[in-house]
């Protein structure tokens, strides 16, 4: 895939990106080295959206997206630009519910400072509003009101339920919750960490559990951290109860399948993630002219998946404003 061409016309156009995680940084990013002026707006303090990570006890543990794969050319080369010796291989097994090896398609990776940093390492110079939510877009004279600012398109990049929402329409129940959470074990490579990574069960409550300390550098000496992430059913069930009603269970199936002893646990952390993964393509209606749909509405709820349809939507941007020049 190729990036967008670069604007020829003496006006460039001014494009509101909703959004930073890797789409609404891909989009953003290409619409500015194709010399569009871009704001990214972004409503928390962190960055990357759902390829996150945070300092937890002492640790780095990504509890958004776990690793990502590098299969296209355009990716592999924005990384070694942005994050050059930074990313790292999974070599660990990944197991299924009966033990057996998942083998790997391609290469999984991770950024050894923890996921999300591929969020920063994307910004680089891009303008960004921070701790910003968008509640309205309004179209008014063929410009967008977004902000108290004017713009000739707008980029939603958030999931579509959300961007459903500052247009007015119905969604349907495209996305699956997840519940997540850290739990931290007394000892290095605790139970039967030490040979796998990641344990893969779909008809449990705990459909994934991964090892965090396989990424080199993330844990304190002499602990042994795991995430473990729910299945959607069961995410769907309990995502409104609080964390004591789910946590345990979770943590106890997590010592089940990875022999690990009660005696030596130390610490827990939960977190929800509303719209975790796209189950079903969202039926997307006729979108307002200059108003354009990002991210996982659009592709895969993968990170590399989210880099390259945002590259899409920067050439279909720039395509239709040019149209309009």
């Amino acid at each position: 895939m190729n990036p967008p061409e670069k604007w020829s016309g003496s006006n460039p156009p001014r494009v509101a990106v909703i959004g930073a995680g890797i789409a609404g940084l891909s989009c953003a990013r290409a619409l500015q080295e194709a010399g569009v002026s871009v704001v990214v707006f972004e409503k928390s303090r962190s960055l990357g959206g759902r390829c996150a990570t945070r300092r937890w006890e002492g640790h780095v543990v990504d509890h958004g997206a776990q690793y990502f794969t590098v299969r296209s050319e355009e990716f592999r080369a924005v990384l070694d630009a942005v994050c050059p010796g930074d990313t790292d291989q999974i070599r660990a097994a990944f197991l299924d519910a009966t033990g057996e090896e998942i083998p790997a398609e391609s290469p999984r990776w991770f950024h050894r400072q923890g996921n999300n940093r591929l969020g920063k390492a994307l910004l680089g110079g891009l303008p960004i509003r921070i701790e910003t939510p968008v509640d309205s877009v309004v179209e008014s004279g063929g410009q967008w009101l977004l902000g108290g600012e004017s713009f000739s398109a707008v980029v939603s990049t958030a999931p579509w339920p959300q961007t459903a929402r500052l247009l007015g329409v119905s969604a349907g129940e495209d996305y699956a919750p997840c519940l997540t959470a850290f739990f931290s074990y007394e000892g290095s490579w605790a139970g039967t960490s030490e040979g796998v990574y990641a344990r893969l069960d779909r008809e449990s409550a705990l459909a994934w559990s991964a090892c965090e300390n396989h990424k080199a550098g993330r844990v304190i000496p002499g602990q042994t951290v795991f995430v473990a992430q729910a299945s959607p059913a069961w995410s769907g069930e309990f995502f409104e109860a609080p964390p004591d009603q789910w946590a345990g269970e979770l943590q106890g199936l997590l010592e089940e399948k990875w022999a690990l002893p009660k005696e030596a646990r130390r610490a827990s952390f939960t977190h929800r993630w509303g719209f975790a993964r796209l189950i079903t393509s969202p039926e997307l209606p006729e979108l307002p002219a200059g108003f354009f749909v990002s991210g996982d509405a659009r592709s895969e709820s993968r990170v590399e998946s989210a880099w390259l349809v945002g590259l899409q939507t920067a050439t279909q941007v720039i395509e239709w404003c040019a149209s309009k020049s």
